[in-house]
């Protein structure tokens, strides 16, 4: 981890739920107002991860919220037989690290080299307490996380593996870092233990899975990590 001397970039949020024109931005980002992005970034700093480093640790003390402004984070829970199951890929605007109890209920690792912006939960409590506005807009993080687990838990409960795989991709289809929308075309950024630990199955199925995917023509591989996806077939294959 290296702290960035840089100045903070200005804080984006996804927006979540119903909000006025004038609060979103173009990319769907919440527009949080000049006094609460200097309130910010008075307490906040920005950080770098390279590629599988580990950001936190599962039971440790949760003393940072982060943001992430650029890269994608993986979030993954030990589970008691020593396994673990991924429950949310974090890519930039989406806040994770929230905890319960004073500690991490996860640990969290960088999918890609990536850049986050990292708050100290107890200055955020603090600034919460008389800035107002900012406590809306930490809601909006908390329901951004919350919103994610229930993706995965929709996901992983397909009883077949090709309705939890088409998922999956039409999932990662929504978002801009990682899709080409002019192209339909997908850039895989997690690798196939990464898919299979978030899907609950293993390796080899996520392979044969693609493999029968794209044997039917509803993806295409371009190389070991661009896809190009049938988005209309891949929704009917849910539907069935």
């Amino acid at each position: 981890m290296k702290i960035l001397a840089t100045p903070l970039p200005k804080v984006r949020i996804c927006a979540i739920g119903h909000w006025p024109v004038d609060r979103i931005d173009h990319g769907g980002f919440l527009i949080l107002d000049d006094v609460v992005q200097k309130e910010l970034a008075g307490i906040a700093s920005l950080v770098s991860y390279d590629c599988k480093e580990k950001i936190f640790v599962q039971d440790t003390p949760a003393q940072y919220i982060y943001i992430p402004h650029s890269g994608a984070v993986r979030v993954a829970h030990q589970l008691a037989d020593g396994r673990n199951q991924i429950v949310a890929f974090f890519m930039p605007g989406e806040p994770f690290g929230l905890g319960g109890n004073g500690v991490y209920l996860n640990s969290a690792s960088a999918l890609t080299d990536c850049c986050l912006i990292r708050i100290p939960r107890d200055a955020l409590h603090e600034l919460c307490n008389h800035e107002p506005r900012l406590q809306q807009d930490c809601l909006v993080g908390a329901m951004a996380q919350l919103r994610l687990s229930q993706r995965h838990l929709l996901i992983v409960t397909h009883q077949r593996v090709l309705k939890r795989v088409a998922d999956f991709l039409l999932e990662c289809s929504h978002q801009p870092e990682v899709f080409d929308s002019g192209r339909n075309v997908l850039n895989l950024i997690m690798d196939r233990s990464d898919i299979a630990d978030y899907l609950g199955t293993s390796v080899e199925t996520v392979s044969r899975t693609l493999g029968k995917l794209e044997e039917d023509g509803l993806v295409k591989r371009l190389d070991s990590r661009n896809l190009w996806l049938d988005q209309s077939r891949l929704t009917a294959v849910l539907n069935n």
